[in-house]
Parts: C-alpha cells; sequence; structure tokens
C-alpha cells in the first residue's frame, strides 16, 4: 500500500462518478487529528479527458432502444414477438456513477445515507432480467444456438453496419492504468498519507482507501447499511477532502489521460468517429420506427 493510495480500478459492483468542489479541487491542505471538516457545499461534476470518447447516459439509452427495435423485429422475422423493455436514461446513469467513486467514496450527502453501497434503484428492468423470463426456445433466437447469430448480435451488427472498427477495449485498459498509475505518483502517495493520518484521527485506522470500502464488516451485496457504515464513509470522504486526495489524484489521472490523448491522436479520432456514426445509426433507426418504417 506503501506505494501508492492503493486504490486499484473499480470493479462495477462498487461503481465509480461524484460531485466534487469546482474551484477547491485545487487546494490540497493537510489533516490534522480532528475530526475531518465537511467538504465545500459547491460541487461541479469530475470529469476526465476520456469522457470525450465514452457514451453519456442519454446516448446510451438511444443505442439500447434503437437495438431493442432491431431485436424485436429480427425476432418478429422469426415468428416470434418480443418487446424489450425501453431504455431509461436516468436508471442508466443511476446503475453506473461514473467518475464520482473513481477514487473512491467523496460525496458526504451520499455517503451519510448509503455508506460505501451505491445509491441503486430497486429492481432495475434490465434487458437481462427481461430475457431471464422468456422460454428457452425464445432465449435460443435471442442468443443463438447451433453457430447461428442470435438477434442481440444481429441488432448490433445492423448499428455497426459501415462503421470503422474502434478499439473500445484498448480504451477500458487505459482508463484503468490511468488510475493505476496515477495512484503511485508523489503527490497521490503525500495525500493518502494525511488521509490515512485523518482517518485515524477519526477513529478509522485503514492503511487505504480501498481497505475503507472492502472492509469485511460492510456486506455491499445487501441493501441494508449500517450506522457504522455510514459514519465511517461519511469520515472517510471528509478526510478526502481535507487531505486533497481527490484533488491530487483527479490531477495526475487527467495529466496521464490527456498525455495518451495527445501520443494517440489517430486512435482516439476512430473511436470518436466509430461513436458518432453509431449514433447516427441509432437515430435512424428510431426515426424510421417513429415514421412508421420500422414494422
Amino acid at each position: 500500500m506503501n506505494a501508492g493510495a492503493g486504490f486499484r480500478n473499480w470493479p462495477l459492483g462498487t461503481g465509480c462518478r461524484a460531485l466534487l468542489a469546482g474551484t477547491s479541487l485545487l487546494a490540497v491542505t493537510a489533516c490534522g487529528t480532528e475530526q475531518p471538516a465537511a467538504p465545500p457545499s459547491t460541487t461541479t461534476p469530475l470529469t476526465l479527458p476520456f469522457d470525450a470518447y465514452k457514451t453519456t447516459p442519454e446516448q446510451r439509452a438511444t443505442l439500447g432502444d434503437a437495438h431493442n427495435l432491431l431485436v424485436a423485429r429480427c425476432m418478429r422475422e422469426r415468428g416470434v414477438a418480443v418487446e424489450p423493455p425501453a431504455e431509461d436514461a436516468a436508471l442508466i446513469a443511476a446503475l453506473d456513477p461514473g467518475n464520482s467513486r473513481r477514487y473512491g467514496v467523496a460525496d458526504t450527502e451520499a455517503a451519510g445515507r448509503y455508506g460505501y453501497h451505491l445509491a441503486r434503484p430497486p429492481s432495475p428492468d434490465t434487458t437481462a432480467a427481461w430475457a431471464a423470463g422468456l422460454s428457452a426456445a425464445t432465449r435460443g433466437h435471442l442468443y443463438g444456438t447451433g453457430g447461428r447469430h442470435g438477434c442481440l448480435d444481429r441488432a448490433s451488427l445492423v448499428l455497426e453496419r459501415g462503421a470503422r472498427k474502434a478499439d473500445w477495449p484498448w480504451l477500458s485498459r487505459q482508463d484503468a492504468l490511468t488510475l493505476e498509475q496515477s495512484a503511485k505518483t508523489p503527490e497521490v502517495v503525500a495525500a493518502a498519507g494525511r488521509w490515512r493520518a485523518c482517518m485515524t484521527g477519526a477513529g478509522h485506522a485503514y492503511p487505504s482507501p480501498e481497505a475503507a470500502i472492502t472492509d469485511s464488516r460492510w456486506n455491499l451485496d445487501e441493501r441494508a447499511v449500517t450506522e457504522d457504515e455510514k459514519r465511517t464513509a461519511v469520515a472517510d470522504t471528509r478526510c478526502k477532502w481535507s487531505s486533497g486526495l481527490v484533488a491530487a489524484w483527479h490531477a495526475a489521472d487527467a495529466e496521464l489521460q490527456r498525455a495518451l490523448v495527445r501520443d494517440n491522436a489517430a486512435r482516439f479520432a476512430v473511436l470518436r468517429a466509430d461513436l458518432a456514426y453509431r449514433l447516427r445509426r441509432a437515430s435512424a433507426v428510431l426515426a424510421a420506427h417513429e415514421g412508421g418504417q420500422v414494422g
């Protein structure tokens, strides 16, 4: 843990985007042994250079709705009538916190309500949950059998047809690497030390932010959140602010991402073009459906 801030890239189950203070992101202050002060109340979204190449919740809803229409059409061609659930941009945003938890919990208000848990909406109506309720024969048409493409794959191929191949797995790998590499910079290591001292002074001795969230006392798979978890998470967020850990980590992370975008301009241009192309295709599918052209 001494080599960095002690965080690896977050698994999906713990999430990753919060609201962080704008101008005060630049302030890095030492953290003493008293109860840490609350973060500033003025907040702005925490953004990173790679965000420009990722889909927003609204864009994912557009792509998802178009994909669902194409799936339904493909299934009808196979003699099966299905109605995949409509995509909801607000629900997508709620299920994917984006950068808000990239450096661990950082929103004191949310920590006071949910502890280290994600604020998930109840029983989201996802495509996977919908598909699980279908008959085996219907799922065979949906997912494919015997080497034959299912309607899910066929719908994706329609949206991607004509697009220049983009290496999205590469972007995901770089996204994880900049988080890990930035954690090892001197500024972040120093801020992590102040965070540890701050947490110890608040009665929560952890070697790293990751150790705090993975404490075996918290069951993040259950909906129940204990008061002890909430108190610890609130102290964690306050210490992150007063130690300057989020500010230092975000700055180092952003600098690494800017360098990658600069040094891989052609690769990033293909990513941007591919996303724009698929969004145009999706919008055309939706427009045709609204015009009665997609039955």
